[in-house]
C-alpha cells in the first residue's frame, strides 16, 4: 500500500513547503517533510495503510488535513496504487 500527501492550498509560515510539494509513504517517514505536517496527517497515513478509509469523506480513501500552524498549509492524504 503506497500513501502520497500532498500540499493543496495555503502558506507555510516555517518556509518549508509550497503548494505542490508531495512524498510518498511507503514503510519510512517522507524526507523533508517538517515534524509538524508529519504529525498531522500521520494518523491518516496509518489508518489508508492498514486499508481504513474515511466514510464521513465523499472518497474514503482521501482527506484534507490542515498543519497545526492555523495560517499554514492544507495537505491532501491519499491511497494510490502500488507500482
Amino acid at each position: 500500500m503506497t500513501v502520497k500527501v500532498t500540499v493543496v492550498e495555503g502558506e507555510c509560515q516555517g518556509g518549508n513547503h509550497k503548494i505542490g510539494d508531495s512524498w510518498t509513504v511507503e514503510s519510512v517517514t517522507p524526507q523533508g517533510m517538517c515534524l509538524g505536517a508529519w504529525g498531522s496527517v500521520y494518523p491518516c497515513v496509518m489508518a489508508l495503510d492498514l486499508d481504513g478509509g474515511f466514510s464521513w469523506e465523499e472518497d474514503p480513501s482521501r482527506i484534507k488535513i490542515h498543519c497545526p500552524d492555523p495560517i499554514g498549509i492544507t495537505l491532501l492524504v491519499e491511497r494510490v496504487a502500488d507500482g
